[in-house]
């Protein structure tokens, strides 16, 4: 059997449970909860934007690791102290 993976959190789906729905547009969309469905079809919320989806998760992790190279990039180079040496033979 194959197994299918939810439209919606990217969860695997094992063969003989889940949903499939089927949009008038004949695209057919599998799910493996009905929270999964309802936050999908009826809420319409994108997983890119709900914290327990695995697509929110990906680009957290995207998002942590370009911060963290910005942040390598941006931080000062720390530079010796410019001190000024004074001629002890002009000063006399």
């Amino acid at each position: 059997m194959v197994s299918r993976e939810c439209s919606f959190c990217g969860t695997e789906i094992e063969p003989g449970t889940g949903m499939v729905y089927i949009r008038r547009d004949g695209a057919i969309i599998n799910f493996c909860s009905k929270k999964c469905r309802i936050n999908q079809t009826k809420l319409k919320r994108v997983p890119r934007k709900v914290k327990w989806t695995r697509e929110y998760q990906n680009l957290k992790a995207i998002r942590k690791a370009s911060e963290a190279h910005n942040l390598e990039q941006n931080k000062p180079v720390e530079s010796e102290p410019v001190t000024e040496e004074v001629n002890q033979e002009g000063s006399q």
